[in-house]
């Protein structure tokens, strides 16, 4: 059972450095993160969880979901029948798969019945602000530096922004995700509540042959 409305996030063992995001995401000053690091380090859980830890001390926020269109394949699978939910439907299934390993049914219910959670495409942001919302950006290296400037210029009052990116994964030639996060590593971004924290394979929290392999894939990277 679920009291007041509360939801009841599991216990989950943190890195050295996925604490440090989890302090950052805490403090009332931070509003924009840069989340980057391999495959299976967590970002998208982390960012998820943070939001659901936001939204359980603040009952008006709501948690948006973006993400790029781009197809995470060599070749893409092509026209995707029905309404921009039908379309945009695939694209959601690493937020809900997290929805599902965080909340049990009454809880999912719950963010349901009181629409807490939305997703979109970033297609259509320009002349959008936000506010009062927790934006998760997923796959942000799938971005170029106009479309993930689009995105963080959308922030307003009471938001906060965790921008999730994997230099490794990025399905387009100019990506702006490790561009942005590492301009942005700075003290003097700090201080505005901007801030870039980067995971490694030490952090791998997934099955530990991805250590392996994200070892192995990053001697091949410099010769792609």
């Amino acid at each position: 059972m679920i009291k007041d409305s509360s939801l009841l996030l599991g216990h989950i063992e943190l890195t050295k450095k996925q604490k440090e995001f989890y302090d950052i995401m805490s403090d009332n000053n931070t509003r924009i993160v840069f989340l980057g690091g391999p495959a299976g380090t967590a970002k998208t859980f982390l960012s998820v969880y943070s939001a659901l830890d936001l939204y359980n001390s603040d009952k008006n926020l709501k948690i948006l979901y973006l993400r790029s269109v781009v197809e995470s394949a060599d070749r893409g699978i092509g026209f995707l029948k029905g309404d921009m939910d039908d379309k945009f439907g695939p694209y959601m299934a690493p937020l809900l798969d997290k929805i599902d390993e965080l909340l049990n049914k009454p809880e999912k219910d719950q963010l349901k019945n009181k629409r807490v959670l939305e997703a979109e495409p970033i297609n259509f942001l320009r002349g959008c602000t936000w506010r009062d919302k927790i934006v998760i950006v997923d796959e942000a290296q799938n971005m170029s530096v106009r479309e993930l400037t689009t995105v963080l210029t959308r922030i307003g009052r009471g938001s906060k922004l965790f921008v999730c990116g994997d230099s490794l994964q990025s399905d387009i030639r100019s990506s702006g995700f490790t561009k942005l996060a590492n301009l942005f590593k700075d003290e003097q971004s700090s201080k505005k509540g901007v801030y870039s924290v980067e995971f490694s394979k030490e952090d791998v929290v997934r099955d530990k042959i991805i250590t392996y392999l994200v070892e192995k894939i990053e001697l091949l990277a410099p010769n792609q």
